[in-house]
C-alpha cells in the first residue's frame, strides 16, 4: 500500500496530492500524464523495454486499486492504464463546484463548539488548505503583470483573517 489515504467520494483532492507525490517520488508520474508512450516491443526479444513499461503499468494500476473504496474500485478495476485510471477519477471527482466551496466556507464559519483550541486551530488550516484548492484562479497574461494576482491574493489573505 502507498498510503493510508482511502479515495472515497469526499476526499479526491488530498488523495490526487498524495498518489502523485508516491507516484513522482517513484518517477512514474508520466504514466499518470501520458507523457510517457509504450515503447513497441520486438518479437524475437524476451525481455523489452515495452515489458519494463508493462510491469511498471501494472504495478501502478495495482497501487491505485489497493487504495480506493471498493464502490469506486469496481468501477475502474478493467482500465488498462493507469492514465484510463487516474482520467476516469479525475473526470468524476476532480472538478471544483460551487456546491463543495460553498460547504467548505460554511465549515470555516462554524464556531470551535467544543473542540480544544489545538483541535480547532488544526481542523480550520485543514479546511482553509481544502478551500484554497478548490478555487484556483489563474492568471492569463503570463506572469500577472497586470497586479490582479495581488489582489485576489490580498483579498484572499483578508478573507482569512476574518
Amino acid at each position: 500500500m502507498i498510503t493510508a489515504i482511502i479515495l472515497d467520494e469526499k476526499d479526491y483532492d488530498l488523495y490526487k496530492r498524495v498518489v502523485r507525490a508516491v507516484v513522482k517520488a517513484k518517477n512514474k508520474l508520466s504514466f499518470i500524464n501520458g507523457s510517457f508512450p509504450r515503447p513497441m516491443g520486438k518479437k524475437d526479444e524476451e525481455f523489452s523495454e515495452s515489458h519494463a513499461c508493462d510491469m511498471a503499468n501494472s504495478m501502478l494500476c495495482s497501487w491505485l486499486l489497493n487504495i480506493i473504496d471498493l464502490k469506486i474500485r469496481m468501477t475502474i478495476a478493467y482500465s488498462d492504464t493507469m492514465k484510463i485510471m487516474s482520467d476516469n477519477l479525475k473526470r468524476r471527482y476532480g472538478t471544483a463546484n460551487t456546491p463543495k466551496i460553498h460547504q467548505r466556507r460554511t465549515d470555516i464559519a462554524n464556531k470551535q463548539g467544543s473542540l480544544e483550541v489545538g483541535e480547532f486551530y488544526s481542523k480550520l488550516v485543514h479546511l482553509w488548505t481544502e478551500l484554497s484548492n478548490l478555487m484556483k484562479v489563474l492568471c492569463t497574461c503570463s506572469g500577472c503583470k497586470c497586479g490582479a494576482g495581488k489582489q485576489i491574493l490580498e483579498m484572499y489573505e483578508e478573507d482569512r483573517a476574518h
